[in-house]
């Protein structure tokens, strides 16, 4: 038990470490946790952590607290408001990317150290990682946007096929009709179990402690073990119940309280989970290079080949089934999950675990630079390849060459506001405006639900100002914030905008009173400070309130 404890007090001290640093270099959180396992573990570092039983116990509370915590972010109910898009990519990515997986990784000769290897690693790269996703969109302030949905839905029904999996993964050494069957019929049976015991038991519990917040936290890991112990005794994996543990909570309206108290142990157990894998990492084999590599290239091409025809044939538009397409290029934390679990049931040896896990690393760290600069590869490929890749997008051709004397650049919250006041104001200038946006899916929305005309193209070029008639335009007007805009600045569309428009009203957005200054000074005439209007309108509201 000493041992124990001092493993994993050193563990977590190497891991904040290392942490540290990867989050000074922007590096993903998950590579840092991976690298302190190696250190401490007795594969490549010093060996500071020998103990193979220790390392075993870390990694098994580790995975069985994190996907509790996966579960209970996982609300079915969200899928179905998802819309068609969601459905056919949800659907149809995960069993199509591990065909073209499971046929390539075979050609590859992947069977011959073991036969479930290739179905092992398809699987793997068949997923994408949530934390990873999650997290950089909403770094990026994208998460609401067309494209942040998608990717956002397609992973919820990733963690789904990843519960079919787990239940299924005992019968893959021997897939007969009748254990796969008995496998699904029991996993069934205690998701079942999970959501009425929680309707109408859980339900009433949580609502007597929501004063007691670490009750809270007690309850609900108690929750956890008891489904866990249950899976476990049914002939299941423990990991298995605790996922269904949280996913029979996660459609209930006290979740987001669970969830709340919870979610500062996530980072925790997420810590020693990957800690546990970097310790099983190998030292680095030559042999190894042309595998990793081709996996890798494997997950980046077939989200393409995969994600983009169906979120296209689920009437996404290009640019937004590019873009998650390339949200989702990365191996996911629940594909280490899986090939951790076949490695310790016999069923695959410990060098598709090397692959995938190096694989991910990889993986990991391009990922979070192509969703920093998803935006700015979609417009470079569009612009150097679009016809050859067939991404130009279709408009209205009564729409080109619009004269306006209100041009709108880009369609966001702010414009949404401006817009719908204008209306009120007076509905007849309506037929003066012209939205400029470089979605598609959001111009066609406008159009159908707006008497204004649009324009499709990128609001920070030359050229579609040309095409918008800017110079004759009475007010351009920009209202997304510099943190919403992607590979431009309101700065250089400023700037933009006089040197073709030397008489027009320029309306720009700004973060500062020093960015206010700057707009200024490039031409704006009058610039927008949305916070500091929030702050005078509350300084005004509260001053202006009695106080006797």
């Amino acid at each position: 038990m000493h041992s124990l404890i001092f493993d994993i007090g050193l563990s977590v001290i190497v891991a904040t470490v290392i942490g540290v640093i990867t989050h000074r270099l922007k590096q993903p959180s998950i590579l840092g946790y991976l690298v302190a396992g190696v250190i401490v573990g007795p594969q490549i570092g010093p060996q500071l952590v020998h103990d193979p039983a220790n390392i075993e116990t870390i990694s098994e509370i580790g995975l069985v607290l994190l996907l509790f915590i996966i579960g209970l972010e996982i609300n079915p109910q969200h899928l179905i408001s998802g819309g068609r898009a969601i459905l056919f990519g949800g659907l149809g990515q995960f069993p199509l990317s591990v065909a073209l997986g499971l046929g390539i990784f075979v050609a590859m000769g992947f069977s011959q150290k073991s036969s479930l290897g290739p179905l092992y690693l398809a699987i793997a790269c068949g997923l994408s990682s949530t934390a990873i996703v999650v997290k950089a969109l909403s770094d990026n302030f994208s998460i609401d946007s067309i494209q942040g949905r998608l990717t956002v839905g397609i992973l919820i029904f990733q963690d789904l096929w990843a519960i079919l999996v787990l239940a299924l993964q005992p019968g893959f050494e021997n897939p007969e009709i009748l254990p796969v069957f008995w496998a699904v019929f029991k996993s069934v049976a205690l998701l079942a179990f999970g959501y009425f015991f929680s309707k109408y038991i859980l339900k009433r519990v949580f609502r007597w402690l929501t004063r007691a917040p670490e009750m809270v936290v007690a309850v609900s890991i108690g929750w956890c073990a008891l489904v866990a112990g249950l899976a476990h005794k049914i002939g299941l994996s423990f990991e298995m119940g605790a996922l269904v543990a949280g996913v029979s909570l996660s459609s209930f309206p006290y979740s987001e309280h669970v969830t709340e108290k919870v979610l500062p142990l996530r980072d925790f157990f997420l810590t020693l989970f990957f800690i546990s894998l970097g310790m099983k990492i190998p030292f680095p084999d030559a042999a190894l290079l042309l595998p990793v590599l081709a996996i890798v290239g494997f997950v980046l091409v077939s989200r393409f080949l995969v994600i983009f025809p169906l979120l296209r044939l689920g009437g996404s538009a290009k640019r937004s089934a590019f873009l998650s397409s390339l949200n989702l290029a990365q191996i996911s934390e629940f594909s280490l999950v899986i090939v951790s679990l076949g490695v310790s049931r016999g069923h695959i040896g410990g060098d598709i675990l090397a692959v995938v896990l190096y694989a991910l690393a990889i993986t990991s760290i391009g990922s979070s630079y192509l969703l920093k600069y998803n935006t700015d590869i979609y417009r470079f490929a569009y612009e150097k390849a679009g016809k050859f890749l067939r991404l130009h997008e279709s408009v209205p051709a009564e729409e080109k060459g619009h004269r306006a004397e209100i041009i709108v650049l880009g369609f966001h919250r702010g414009a949404r506001a401006f817009v719908d006041h204008l209306h009120s104001l007076n509905p007849d200038l309506m037929q003066k405006v012209l939205i400029v946006d470089y979605s598609a899916e959001v111009l066609q929305s406008i159009k159908a639900t707006m008497p204004v005309h649009i324009l499709f193209g990128d609001i920070s070029s030359a050229d579609t100002l040309e095409r918008a008639h800017a110079r004759e335009a009475r007010f351009i007007v920009s209202t997304i914030p510099d943190m919403l805009l992607r590979g431009t600045t309101n700065l250089k569309i400023v700037k933009t905008i006089r040197s073709l428009s030397p008489d027009g009203t320029i309306i720009a957005t700004a973060e500062s009173k020093s960015h206010v200054d700057a707009l200024k000074a490039a031409g704006a005439n009058q610039v927008l400070l949305p916070y500091g209007l929030a702050g005078e309108t509350l300084a005004e509201i509260v001053a202006g309130s009695p106080w006797n």
